[in-house]
């Protein structure tokens, strides 16, 4: 078997053949998209019950909900924001679900859901669950009318729903979205006394519209010979026909309703929701890829779809404002120009080291082993992203270790006089166990990423897979194909020795003797050798105690995203007074493109973590802003932030860069939990205190929010009483005058437009005109509403927050931008214990933001990394079949991971949780060259026994190879190195500089040791009878 490529030429041909042309299918058919697709974990469910307020939303929905899914043993987390009108419950579910998993446990929260639904109040509007589409949005088209166009919105809502319909019936759209997107309705607006005189309430004559719109079917007669629908007909088809609808004045008597009220077509005020672009009122469509798709393919038929609607509708600005496709092309064009630079490095460094014919044959490896994984890749089904292909970036100078070793040893075989039946016999039997070992240690140290549970693991895991199956397959390959090929393109002179650098590479006397006496020295005194080895690890332990803590780090883009957030009872329209003066700043610098924003709700997602759960907040605004380039983003994002502290004293405006990693409320949160809202309230002061005098800190917000304006009523309920009523009617009524009773609808083609009663603005705009508003009383005489008490104006709990089925009361610190968090949250807890603060019994503060995540993340990636650590230990104990040895390699292992800490110091980069992704990948790779040399001083005879002369040269054959593969293994990370990413920087930096010293541990530190042990074993047998040296 071992020279069975030899023996069978076209086995190598036909084996070329196959990876080639599955490779480029595979490539063909490869999703592509910029970032990997997120299991869809977390999500809300949101109830609107109009009239209530926070207390009793907190008490009547939030709570009920809350219990029945906290019963359920797949979520992880549920917190809750109570608000007048809103309860919204957002869900995690459990990390280390599998998909599968994942989608019963929403099935699950809609069981729940749905057993709870009827336990709530009457009046509920609406209950709804909604998932969290865990990434950017493939396509943002916004709508508007041309400056001085007399197109209403409710046309330009019609438009924005045509256009939705044809981006969904795109195949592979996933879901699609309308964003700032106006209500549609005919209001019919009650005349209060016309109507009190007739003893009629708005809910009176709603009810009655409902029972006149005659849309309900009326059966169906079925014969022998007839099989006809019956209908009755006047439903609502136009406002005439609404005016028309009588209205019972008494017995006997009727009225029609355009002789109580005025009926009119609109739009509902206040708005939910509105968008504006550039403050031009615009509505936004969004479309989502499903995911594993090629984004530029689905791209260009989207972009030809939005064309034809566009040249169908010439009176209406179309623009394109967001396309994931140019984002995906330039970040995977991006990474195959690193992959292309890291492989002419790899192939330059093969030339000098190796010779042309040596570079040829092993660099074939490359381009093989990228075809195969990309066979693999479409196997396990995933799509290409910035993950794997990063992966292969990092495994491109990995792969070709196998091939350089098998190459080098053939050759070196061949020099010594065999001929190449024997070489390659000989050197596949020699190598197989050892890099085995070696590939299988690389393996297993790559695992944890790729079986890393969690967003963050699954955001990263693509990397581990990607290095498993490239090294898995240069394994196969080089001793197969490459072996192969080796024997194939042999040259007559193999044996000849040394004849030249374009045959044979760089070889240098000088530098040959000086490194023998350096190994003499390390032989002869190998304390001195292992002393030197450590050096530099113990120096990068030390540098890693000085680096700053930094989860994710921010991602270089020409857009950032803005938040702004006033007190609670601002109206939508003060929202977007505030948004008009933002947008204006943003658009005095230099370079800011577009400005979009969505008041009363989330914006649509433009990256794959940007959070937009919020909903029915007309005091919420938030969006993004795009500019020409990411260093005016940068830039601007920046000066902003600074400008906008002054400009808005009475509200939070944000500007946040986009960050990798899964999604966090604020940088920095300390949640409070404990049962009474004072306490809370007086804890979460304190905590906001301290935390605005902590350098780098913007704003501070507290998710529980008392003292929101309220006006009540303050009514004598006897009053009530004898006026015929009785306080819940009261209450009824003036909600159904403030926020109108639904009645029926008017159905106009396709569209139906719903009917509201509702009393006449000047009833709602004030305190005042609510108090005139007549009622009808006992016996049908108007009652006014100031005659049964007077309004007052009292503060309420605006907001209730929960978690996991208690009170808390969540701080949020934001920061400026590029600021890192870590540095941030050690001072406040510095400056905290400093003021001696203790809390009351029953109370608590958890850290949260992007701390928890971090721990999160790194208990999830060493939850997998411990049992294969242990893999790691069993294969190499087993490969040597000595403990001791593996101790060695063991050594070295550790020893590298300072070598890391030290190249992440020396490039100035945060120790971030990519550094340490990098640096636990690291120790599969550093320890190879530790094993090949060991494995080859074990085999030689003389070297057991002691001989320094044979120890010397055993590791003097190895030195090529090992400096050829961690050459390689550098030139792979060069590109990375070199164009800085903020990113892949820290990770790069970690295994490029473990890597570098790997070499140096491999070819002094393991020498050293090997001597130490023989003589420790010359000593314990000193005295006995000659016996053959043993591990």
């Amino acid at each position: 078997m071992t020279t069975l490529f030899f023996r069978y030429p076209r086995l190598i041909v036909l084996a070329l053949f196959l990876v080639v042309a599955a490779g480029l299918a595979a490539l063909s058919v490869l999703g592509r998209q910029e970032d990997p697709s997120l299991t869809e974990r977390f999500g809300a469910v949101t109830v609107i019950l109009p009239g209530a307020d926070a207390a009793r939303m907190e008490a009547l929905v939030t709570r009920p909900l809350e219990a029945a899914l906290l019963e359920l043993m797949e979520l992880d987390e549920v917190r809750s924001t109570t608000r007048a009108n809103v309860s919204q419950l957002n869900i995690n579910i459990r990390p280390d679900l599998s998909p599968i998993r994942v989608e019963q446990a929403w099935s699950l929260v809609r069981d729940r859901v749905a057993e709870v639904r009827p336990s709530l109040p009457d009046g509920v509007q609406m209950v709804e669950v909604n998932r969290q589409y865990m990434g950017a949005a493939t396509l943002i088209v916004a709508l508007r009318w041309p400056e001085g166009s007399e197109g209403s919105l409710g046309a330009l809502s019609r438009l924005a729903r045509d256009l939705e319909d044809n981006l969904r019936n795109l195949p592979g759209t996933k879901e699609t979205a309308v964003f700032g997107e106006p209500e549609e309705e005919v209001r019919v607006v009650l005349d209060p006394e016309a109507a009190a005189a007739l003893g009629l309430t708005a809910a009176d004559v709603a009810g009655l519209l409902a029972r006149s719109d005659a849309k309900v079917p009326s059966g169906r007669l079925a014969g022998r010979s007839l099989d006809v629908t019956v209908e009755v007909a006047g439903a609502f088809d136009s406002l005439d026909r609404l005016r028309a609808a009588p209205v019972s004045a008494g017995p006997g008597g009727f009225l029609q309703l355009a002789d109580i009220a005025r009926i009119e077509r609109g739009l509902r005020e206040p708005e939910a929701t509105l968008a504006l672009r550039n403050n031009n009122r615009t509505i936004l469509v969004a479309a989502y890829l499903e995911p594993s798709l090629q984004v530029d393919a689905w791209d260009r038929r989207a972009q030809s779809a939005v064309g034809a609607f566009a040249d169908a509708n010439p009176g209406l600005e179309t623009d394109i404002i967001f396309a994931q496709a140019d984002y995906v092309v330039d970040r995977l064009s991006g990474l195959a120009r690193n992959l292309g630079f890291s492989a002419l490095i790899v192939f330059a460094v093969l030339f000098l080291l190796m010779g042309w014919r040596s570079a040829l044959i092993v660099g074939s490896a490359l381009p093989l082993t990228v075809l195969l994984v990309m066979v693999l890749i479409n196997v396990y089904g995933s799509p290409l992203h910035q993950m794997s292909v990063t992966g292969l970036v990092v495994a491109l100078g990995l792969l070709i270790d196998n091939a350089i070793v098998v190459v080098d040893d053939y050759r070196l075989l061949r020099a010594r006089g065999m001929d190449r039946t024997q070489a390659v016999d000989k050197a596949a039997r020699t190598l197989f166990g050892p890099l085995l070992a070696s590939t299988l240690t690389t393996i297993f140290a790559f695992a944890p990423i790729a079986l890393m549970p969690g967003v963050a693991g699954e955001f990263i895991s693509m990397i581990g897979v990607s290095v498993i199956f490239a090294v898995g397959s240069s394994f196969v390959l080089a001793f197969t194909v490459i072996l192969g090929l080796a024997v194939v393109f042999d040259d007559t002179g193999a044996g000849q020795g040394y004849r030249g650098f374009l045959r044979d590479g760089l070889r240098s006397r000088p530098l040959a003797w000086a490194y023998r006496k350096l190994l003499d020295a390390v032989i002869a005194q190998p304390v001195l050798g292992v002393a030197l080895s450590l050096i530099l690890p113990v120096a990068g332990f030390a540098a890693a105690t000085t680096l700053p803590s930094q989860f994710f780090p921010p991602t270089e883009r020409d857009m950032f995203q803005v938040r702004l957030v006033l007190p609670a009872s601002v109206s939508i329209e003060q929202t977007r007074s505030r948004v008009e003066q933002a947008t204006e700043m943003l658009l005095a610098y230099d370079g800011v493109e577009d400005v979009v924003w969505v008041a009363g709700a989330g914006a649509p997602r433009v990256y794959y973590n940007m959070m937009n759960v919020v909903q029915g907040r007309p005091n919420f605004a938030s969006g993004f802003v795009r500019a020409d380039s990411k260093e005016t983003a940068a830039r601007v994002v920046r000066d902003f932030q600074r400008a906008a502290i002054t400009a808005f004293p009475d509200a939070q405006v944000l500007a946040i860069p986009f960050e990798q990693g899964p999604p966090s409320p604020a940088p920095v949160e300390l949640l409070v939990v404990g049962p009474d809202f004072a306490v809370l309230d007086r804890i979460g002061t304190d905590i906001r205190r301290i935390l605005s005098g902590v350098p780098g800190v913007t704003f501070t917000q507290a998710g529980l929010e008392l003292g929101l304006p309220v006006a009540r009523l303050e009514t004598d309920e006897a009053e009530v009483g004898l006026a015929g009523l009785r306080l819940t009617d009261l209450a009824g009524r003036l909600r159904a005058d403030i926020d109108g009773v639904p009645g029926g609808s008017v159905l106009e083609g396709v569209e139906e437009l719903p009917v509201r009663v509702i009393a006449p603005d000047v009833r709602r705009d004030a305190i005042e005109g609510l108090g005139a508003t007549p009622l009808p009383g006992r016996g049908g005489a108007p009652v006014g509403i100031s005659t049964l008490g007077r309004f007052t104006l009292a503060p309420e709990t605006a907001a209730i927050t929960r978690q996991d089925g208690e009170r808390t009361n969540p701080v949020y610190a934001f920061l400026e931008p590029y600021v890192l968090p870590a540095p941030v949250l050690a001072e406040f807890q510095r400056r905290f214990e400093a003021e001696g603060i203790t809390l009351p019994p029953g109370y608590r503060i958890e850290i949260g933001g992007e701390a928890e995540n971090q721990g999160e993340a790194m208990a999830d990636l060493m939850s997998t990394a411990i049992p294969l650590l242990i893999l790691i230990i069993a294969s190499v104990v087993l490969a040597f079949n000595s403990f001791r040895y593996a101790g060695v390699i063991f050594a070295a292992g550790f020893l590298s991971v300072g070598l890391a800490m030290f190249g992440v110091w020396m490039f100035g980069t945060p120790l971030g949780f990519n550094a340490i992704v990098g640096s636990l990948g690291l120790v599969g790779l550093s320890i190879n060259g530790s094993i090949v040399v060991l494995s080859a001083l074990r085999a030689n005879h003389l070297a057991r026994a002691g001989d320094p002369d044979a120890i010397r040269e055993t590791v003097v054959d190895a030195t090529r190879h090992i400096v050829a593969t961690t050459l390689t293994t550098i030139g792979g990370f060069a590109p990375l190195l070199i164009e800085g990413d903020a990113f892949w920087l820290p990770f790069a930096a970690a295994v490029a500089g473990g890597v570098a010293g790997s070499a140096l541990l491999a070819l002094i530190f393991a020498p050293a040791a090997f001597t130490l042990l023989v003589r420790f074993d010359r000593k314990a047998r000193a005295g006995e009878p000659a016996a053959p040296v043993t591990a």
